[in-house]
């Protein structure tokens, strides 16, 4: 039986959190640019020769356009490569989500596996060991695990 790669066809799991993503990212880059540019333009002003103030731009523009071009490029590969990185992130919990409202609906939830390369898989086998368990499929917890055991030295409150 061969196994097909499990590949993620969208590029927006969750359009709100990764929408807020790309634009912290956009505004990020837009502050980066305009950090570097006064920068620029001060070190120019500072050390270069005294002349009219959009002289500088001009000379700046000829001198530093060619980055601001390639960064303008880059930025949409900087912005698909962020909506990719946060479906390892989103899409897993995307999948819980599912599996939990399933499971509140009363309905039969198989345990969840994620796809190679995202995150939290950890999570997902702890989530399956509470499906099985909530779905009757797990014995009950041994003495050694059991959640209602009472702690050795009580716990006391401090007042302040």
């Amino acid at each position: 039986m061969s196994h097909k790669k499990a590949v993620r066809r969208q590029l927006f799991v969750d359009a709100r959190i990764q929408g807020a993503l790309v634009v912290r990212a956009i505004l990020y880059w837009v502050l980066c640019l305009i950090t570097i540019t006064l920068m620029l333009l001060c070190w120019r002003i500072l050390t270069g020769p005294a002349g009219v103030f959009y002289q500088h731009f001009d000379e700046m523009w000829f001198y530093y356009g060619p980055a601001l071009i390639a960064s303008f490029l880059l930025l949409p590969l900087a912005i698909v490569d962020l909506l990719r990185f946060s479906n390892r992130l989103l899409g897993p919990f995307l999948r819980l989500r599912r599996a939990m409202c399933a499971l509140a609906r009363g309905e039969h939830v198989e345990p969840i596996e994620f796809r190679r390369g995202d995150f939290w898989k950890e999570f997902a086998d702890e989530f399956s060991a509470v499906v099985a368990r909530v779905q009757g499929e797990l014995p009950p917890p041994t003495p050694e695990c059991d959640p209602q055991e009472e702690p050795e030295e009580p716990v006391s409150a401090v007042v302040a």
